[in-house]
């Protein structure tokens, strides 16, 4: 919106001065304080200019587009030569750098949280944090809440994470079924460096970030498949890095 509003008024200001302020001020003080080239030097700079600006921009937005478009192909040759090659399943610790790309542009989740009370599965919509170099998700909660409750009584949780939707940086491509524990962070120290990075993620959603009764929750993944749109699939196991 703000590279609009500065196009729109280099190019209003550029026309003005060119077009109409030479015919109104031909006779004014304008004309005798500035020379003809000066004045004919300044309406070519606010004429050119706006252009040479609309031109780069225009030049990094198809650069710019270019490289998505590399690592998109990069991340599908990365993963159909792994599906052909099963000696490489499951995928060992940690993530390979193109999975972790797709968790850290994605920020919607679907927790299935298991209620041992009445034997029955619990779903949520969640806002996600991946942080690669813990190998872990954050997310937060009111404690008031029902999915609260069950995972103070059994922590074993699954996330269905999908690139579905608009926007550059989903591709529509992969959805990630990860499998793991999800833990109340009780340490106050860490509850707040988690806060933090998941509130910098999400800035649009600070109502369901900071507030008294928001508690943090960090998921621990054991397993995890990946699925892309071809219905190729990557396992990977936490265990799998012992071997």
């Amino acid at each position: 919106k703000r590279d609009k509003a500065f196009e729109a008024f280099w190019l209003d200001n550029s026309l003005f001065v060119l077009l109409i302020l030479p015919h109104r001020h031909s006779h004014s003080s304008l004309k005798e304080t500035m020379s003809r080239p000066t004045t004919i030097a300044i309406q070519l700079s606010l004429f050119v200019l706006p252009i040479f600006y609309i031109y780069r921009k225009n030049k990094r937005t198809v650069e710019e587009q270019k490289n998505i478009k590399a690592e998109r192909e990069k991340e599908r040759a990365f993963l159909s030569s792994l599906v052909k090659n099963p000696s490489s399943q499951p995928l060992r610790p940690p993530l390979p750098e193109i999975v972790q790309r797709v968790l850290s542009r994605c920020s919607f989740a679907y927790l299935s949280t298991i209620d041992v009370d009445s034997t029955s599965s619990h779903l949520s919509l969640m806002r996600f944090t991946y942080l690669p170099e813990e190998e872990t998700i954050v997310m937060s909660t009111n404690v008031k809440t029902k999915k609260y409750d069950m995972l103070e009584k059994q922590n074993g949780v699954a996330l269905l994470i999908h690139d579905f939707g608009e926007g550059d940086n989903l591709t529509g491509e992969y959805s990630i079924t990860l499998n793991g524990t999800c833990s109340v962070v009780r340490d106050v120290v860490m509850a707040e460096k988690y806060r933090s990075a998941h509130l910098k993620n999400n800035p649009e959603y600070p109502q369901f970030i900071v507030g008294k009764d928001i508690a943090m929750l960090r998921v621990d993944v054991a397993s995890a498949r990946i699925c892309n749109i071809n219905d190729e699939v990557l396992k990977w196991n936490v265990m799998s890095g012992n071997k």
